[in-house]
């Protein structure tokens, strides 16, 4: 009996192959009818990704045995000689393959297999892969590899909460007040317009993530994001009196806005950033969109970072970043760093309450 349910397992994963992008087309198709896709996943991502960086792009799209597409994977590898990798996605928030749910675990093995062989005639080895969906990562895991769940996405679901809802049951008088507090001040929200505009969003970006102890993307990546994204798919909110003190970097398509980068004005008093992202709120609203991601955010309930966003009414969602040993150097690699990974948590807890918040929030990116 185990035999034969083995034989047909195996029959049913033979049926199904995996191949290189050929029809954009269906690829976006695929992705807006998929709850698992993401902007990131668009190939308007692939596009700003291939004029910033140069990396060499890979994406794959599986299909069953009649040919319809069930799902799809980008990624790029990156890396020289023995140190290549492939990674789904660089420089992006969400990432790692969609899927349709009824073939989550054949067509998981059929890519995994793919990668395998496709990676190792390639000199690459390991893969990489980030996921929200847990049920899909857990096909991916491999006891030779490591997965990290340090971080998470904060989402704001505007249809089960509107901003008037928000503003009225969910958001803390604080919270209320501060926002109050920006206008009545004097400052206010524009959506930058030029390339003059980008260019002052991103001198408070760079000095935000330096001192943060984080590194900043190059200007030429925000370019191309603006060359390619504005105005259909970006939107960036500049706030300013005198002068410009700050601005949150939007990404969007039909369902969801992506608060992204952030970039302020550490003299300033006011909050910079609770501000913009109310403004986005609303704005996301009067648009039509359903979800508002508030970015990237640490997994620990205690972080400040955390705190802040949970307070706009969002819901914490998890990622598992998981890195799937290709060869016998990605499998040392992986175990180095989970080790270390494991050393410098250990470290961490040992640390008093208010330094850890300290440290966390200096190494946050937003």
């Amino acid at each position: 009996m185990y035999s034969a349910l083995k034989a047909v397992c195996l029959a049913q994963v033979m049926t199904m192959h995996v191949e290189e992008l050929k029809n954009g087309k269906e690829w976006e198709t695929f992705l807006e009818r998929s709850p698992g896709g993401t902007f990131y996943h668009s190939l308007k991502w692939r596009k700003v990704i291939q004029m910033s960086f140069g990396h060499h792009d890979l994406y794959l799209t599986m299909r069953d045995e009649n040919g319809t597409i069930i799902g799809v994977c980008p990624g790029f590898i990156r890396g020289r000689r023995r140190l290549r990798i492939y990674d789904s996605m660089p420089y992006s928030e969400c990432g790692g393959p969609v899927i349709a749910r009824q073939s989550k675990k054949e067509a998981s093995h059929t890519l995994q297999s793919f990668l395998r062989s496709f990676c190792s005639n390639k000199g690459i080895i390991y893969a990489r892969f980030c996921f929200t969906d847990a049920e899909l990562g857990r096909f991916f895991r491999s006891p030779l590899g490591y997965t990290e769940t340090t971080r998470g996405m904060v989402e704001v679901d505007l249809k089960v909460a509107p901003p008037a809802f928000l503003w009225k049951k969910i958001f803390s008088t604080n919270l209320r007040r501060n926002i109050r507090l920006v206008e009545r001040r004097g400052f206010q929200a524009q959506e930058a317009r030029t390339k003059s505009d980008l260019r002052d969003f991103y001198d408070l970006y760079y000095e935000n993530m330096k001192y943060l102890g984080a590194d900043p993307y190059p200007y030429e990546f925000m370019e191309n994001v603006w060359l390619v994204l504005h105005p259909r798919h970006l939107r960036i909110w500049l706030l300013e009196k005198d002068k410009r003190v700050g601005g949150i970097l939007v990404l969007k398509d039909g369902k969801k806005s992506y608060c992204v980068y952030a970039g302020l004005d550490r003299e300033q008093r006011v909050g910079i950033v609770n501000y913009l992202m109310w403004k986005e709120i609303k704005k996301a609203e009067e648009e039509g969109r359903r979800y508002v991601s508030l970015g990237s955010t640490p997994s620990d309930p205690r972080n400040p970072y955390y705190i802040q966003k949970m307070r706009f009414g969002g819901s914490f969602c998890q990622q598992q970043t998981i890195w799937h040993p290709i060869d016998s150097t990605g499998c040392i690699l992986l175990l180095t760093r989970a080790k270390t990974f494991s050393a410098r948590k250990t470290i961490r807890n040992l640390l008093p309450t208010g330094i850890r918040r300290t440290l966390e929030g200096r190494l946050s990116r937003f």
